[in-house]
């Protein structure tokens, strides 16, 4: 049987690949919510998101991207903690970084989301993407 809160990592992922409304993802997030990206190739200093910003980085990924998804690894659950390995995959709408158009790339993730009341109210990501192009 499955847990709530893994049921909503699912459903979370689901609606952030769709790349449907940020309304639709938004739904998901605590009040409050903070998302940290450590460093990685595309946010080489890291980065933390919160309410305005969040919806402005996922309305340009929706510009970047022609579509994207997520393969879960495994989730492993302590409570209203939990950390979940992912493989993403997106595949480029316009050309970036000396990629074309069409271009897929492709991230290791180490996702650590922290829920209160079913919702997600801290998320940390540790990106780790391959050579891109390759």
């Amino acid at each position: 049987m499955t847990s709530p809160n893994v049921s909503r990592v699912y459903q979370y992922l689901q609606a952030v690949a769709s790349m449907g409304p940020f309304e639709d993802v938004a739904a998901f997030y605590g009040p409050d919510v903070a998302i940290q990206e450590f460093p990685n190739r595309i946010a080489p200093v890291g980065r933390t998101r919160r309410g305005e910003d969040l919806r402005a980085a996922y309305e340009k990924g929706g510009q970047l991207l022609r579509s994207q998804s997520y393969t879960v690894r495994r989730i492993i659950e302590a409570g209203d903690e939990l950390a979940v390995e992912l493989e993403w995959v997106g595949v480029l709408a316009i050309s970036v970084m000396d990629l074309p158009a069409g271009s897929e790339i492709k991230a290791f993730v180490a996702m650590f989301l922290t829920f209160r009341d079913g919702k997600i109210v801290s998320q940390r990501n540790y990106d780790c993407y391959p050579p891109f192009g390759g």
